[in-house]
């Protein structure tokens, strides 16, 4: 009875916009906090502070900083806090009264009565609710997993889109010098009469249509840089002082066998299968309801000097609906996890055949331009061996030049086609296809400080 004096007192939590602006915009690599979790990640030591950010550095730097995960958290708490609602005994009633007796005679003129009413749970409701409320948390603990994953998958598909422009702008680059560069020489030659007005037009066309395309692609730097700022949970500021990996292709992987791996360990099918189970409690628990619960009352009285004592029940008789609108409502409802389930799987089959048809093709595709590029370079170099010898002029020198830069670009634009493909593959297996990552253990973990994660 003491301790059930231990009342909780209620605590104002006030939110300060401008307070957290400044904390948002404070993030930064070198926090010391983000060094022990790096380090608590199996980040090896030796490369702390980090030098070059690539993928796996700013997965990491999302998951300690972005606030997407505090929000699946926070979610999580509440539906950990169902549980122990869930689980909480009725609570024991108590009652008493007092009566005064106006013709007493020599007896006393009062009359003291007290109560409990003690409530008991029949069927196993209290369990089926346990129940319920397990599955709802476990569902919402996998949901911390699958935004962890869709942080990640918006860190890796941004950062593929900046370095992607960053070395497109390069090439676009060097095209533009070498298009300047032919006409130049075709306006040369059209003053000594060896080329004409329409040859030297169509060099002024390709050269303008390289310059803007050579702007367009820069001016996206910028904008994708802010982006993936902000995915990677940092200030913009912060971002501009990173140095950040080049593009670099990967290798093919593997993509035979996988539909069995995406049916079983996708989060979002695993998270639907808690559903079902929070779904299957509640027809339990509404069939449940059809046996009412009982409440004992004992009582003790002291009437006019008498004692007398008395033991009293109650219950709801359910007699005329038997919960039959709920079991019914229920049972639709535990229909409708079924159908979900279904569905999820049939969109998981069709988007993972599609994903592997566009990858392995975008693959093919790569194989065909470095084919291309290689035959390329061998003729540049056969035409660079002849202007050396003087058996080729500079403008032939300088168009194959042109062609190889071409040929550079497409294998650029087949090879980011390939990231783009094994990322959106990787999205429908919710897994990456390699070990570039280092995937921490404890994303579901609520941390002691705000937009925090901590290693136990």
């Amino acid at each position: 009875m003491v301790s059930s004096c231990g009342f909780q007192s209620y605590f104002p939590k006030p939110l300060e916009p401008a307070k957290v602006s400044e904390k948002l915009e404070q993030r930064a690599s070198t926090d010391a906090d983000f060094q022990a979790y790096l380090s608590a990640q199996a980040y090896p030591t030796n490369q702390l502070p980090i030098t070059l950010w690539g993928e796996n550095e700013l997965t990491l730097s999302a998951l300690f900083f972005h606030p997407d995960l505090n929000v699946a958290r926070a979610q999580w708490r509440a539906a950990q806090a169902a549980e122990i609602t869930a689980a909480q005994r009725p609570e024991i009633g108590i009652s008493g009264s007092a009566d005064n007796h106006s013709q007493a005679a020599d007896k006393s003129p009062w009359t003291y009565q007290l109560g409990i009413d003690i409530p008991i749970v029949t069927a196993g409701k209290r369990e089926a609710k346990i129940a319920q409320a397990a599955g709802l948390s476990e569902a919402a603990r996998i949901e911390i997993a699958q935004a962890a994953w869709l942080v990640h998958s918006r860190v890796a598909k941004s950062l593929l889109e900046y370095q992607y422009a960053l070395a497109q702008s390069s090439i676009l680059k060097n095209e533009v010098a070498l298009r300047a560069s032919i006409a130049e020489m075709l306006i040369k030659r059209l003053e000594a009469g060896m080329a004409s007005n329409i040859e030297v037009s169509n060099a002024r066309i390709a050269l303008q249509k390289a310059e803007q395309a050579y702007i367009a692609e820069s001016g996206r730097i910028a904008s994708l840089g802010a982006a993936l700022a902000n995915d990677s949970g940092l200030s913009l500021s912060t971002f501009k002082s990173l140095p950040i990996k080049q593009f670099q292709q990967t290798e093919p992987a593997a993509i035979e066998n996988l539909q069995y791996e995406a049916l079983l360990n996708r989060l979002d099918i695993r998270a639907s299968l808690a559903r079902y189970e929070a779904a299957e409690a509640n027809l339990r628990l509404e069939i449940a309801k059809q046996y009412p619960d009982i409440t004992l009352s004992p009582s003790k009285t002291l009437d006019q000097g008498d004692n007398i004592w008395s033991l009293g029940f109650s219950s709801l008789l359910n007699l005329i609906n038997k919960n039959r609108g709920l079991i019914a409502e229920a049972s639709s409802l535990r229909e409708v996890q079924i159908a979900q389930f279904e569905a999820l799987q049939a969109k998981v089959i069709g988007d993972l055949n599609q994903a592997k048809a566009i990858y392995q093709a975008a693959i093919e595709a790569n194989e065909k331009a470095k084919t291309l590029l290689a035959n390329q370079q061998k003729r540049t170099q056969q035409t660079e061996r002849q202007f050396n010898a003087g058996f080729a002029d500079r403008l032939t020198f300088t168009t194959t030049q042109l062609e190889n830069i071409i040929a550079t670009q497409n294998v650029l634009n087949t090879a980011y086609q390939t990231q783009v493909a094994k990322l959106n593959l990787e999205d429908v297996l919710q897994r990456p296809l390699d070990k570039r990552l280092t995937m921490p253990s404890d994303a579901d973990l609520a941390s002691n400080k705000p937009n925090r994660t901590v290693t136990p």
